[in-house]
């Protein structure tokens, strides 16, 4: 059994691993490429007449409309890569081949194009191929392996010849290596900045834009809970221990929730001692009162701050989406339900009418 190919590293996050295979599956540059092989085909019959390098040339471009077809059809399929590879490959020996014929009939016009052809490749798939280097290096090693074992096959004149072609070979996996190196790196660069720019820097939980922009997501597809979390007393420790234990007490307070939660559905933090969550959907309304109330029991637990105990609480305030509702209106009920439990002693979870019905 052949072992599998592993194209992308698979600790990539999913959004640059979408970004690459998204780069290889561009076909916009397809047509003037077609085109330009067309061209290329013609001419070598119209200057040398010879069907066998003919054949060759309409190989290749029989071969770049099939890719087109395929890339097409195979867009969003785990076949894609694989597929890209066996062209590829398939391509580098059509040209390598054109190469050796070209030479063999010893036209100057043919050797000029063929070489033309060939030079132009390499770049273009060490350009190309730098989102995936498992694509690429096989590409362009069948391309430079054939000409190289053609150089040696001449005999000691066209040694020289197969010693400059290991040159660029060396070279051109180098570039391969370099480009995706640096495209690799931008991609996760930008992937932090747009992660940062949605996290909380203190907890790690989602931040308001985050939660707003979810919520609005959800809202569309169909029924909605989400819920608005104020700490109690929280304000004391911030006054008694300083501001470091606050942070440290929050920190604490995102652990708990999490947990309460065993890593379902969306926690935000919206700022001060304000969180939320945005319950996962088919999350129904009697689920969501459960886990609101473990949270309220949860926090109510001491908290070891440095060489301090803490004890706070939590009032909780639940709203289910009704038709016509926005991101707005849903979170305002959310929060008046909060002041209803702040007013009412604090502590405890209540629900909006939606919430109530639903259940």
């Amino acid at each position: 059994m052949l072992p599998k190919i592993q194209f992308i590293d698979p600790k990539l996050p999913p959004s640059v691993v979408r970004s690459l295979q998204t780069m290889l599956a561009d076909e916009r540059f397809m047509l003037p490429y077609l085109l330009a092989l067309s061209l290329f085909a013609t001419a070598l019959w119209l200057k040398t007449g010879d069907v066998v390098i003919t054949a060759l040339a309409m190989a290749d471009v029989v071969l770049a409309v099939f890719r087109v077809g395929l890339v097409k059809r195979y867009r969003s399929s785990a076949a894609l890569l694989p597929i890209l590879l066996a062209i590829g490959v398939a391509c580098s020996a059509l040209l390598a081949a054109l190469v050796v014929r070209a030479f063999s009939l010893g036209n100057e016009v043919a050797i000029a194009l063929v070489v033309l052809a060939a030079a132009g490749h390499i770049p273009a798939v060490a350009i190309r191929g730098a989102a995936v280097p498992a694509l690429a290096i096989p590409n362009v090693s069948t391309l430079f392996g054939l000409l190289i074992a053609s150089a040696l096959a001449c005999g000691a004149d066209y040694w020289a010849v197969a010693a400059i072609l290991i040159f660029f070979w060396v070279g051109t996996l180098q570039q391969i290596k370099s480009l995706h190196t640096r495209l690799r790196d931008q991609l996760l660069a930008k992937e932090y900045m747009s992660r940062a720019a949605l996290t909380d820097a203190l907890t790690g939980l989602a931040n308001r834009p985050a939660l707003e922009d979810a919520l609005e997501q959800r809202l569309a597809t169909g029924f909605t809970i989400v819920a608005m979390i104020d700490l109690d007393r929280f304000k004391a420790v911030n006054d008694t221990h300083g501001h470091e234990a606050g942070d440290e007490l929050l920190k604490s307070v995102a652990t708990r929730i999490l947990d309460e939660l065993e890593g379902r559905h969306l926690v935000a933090r919206l700022g001060g001692d304000e969180f939320a969550i945005l319950f996962e959907a088919g999350c129904g309304a009697a689920d969501a009162t459960r886990a609101a109330e473990r949270i309220v029991v949860a926090l109510e637990r001491p908290f070891i701050i440095g060489p301090n105990t803490v004890t706070i609480s939590a009032s909780i305030g639940l709203a289910a989406s009704v038709h016509g509702d926005t991101v707005r209106s849903l979170a305002r009920r959310a929060d008046e339900r909060l002041y209803d439990v702040k007013r009412g002693g604090r502590g405890y979870v209540a629900h909006d009418n939606a919430a109530v019905a639903a259940a």
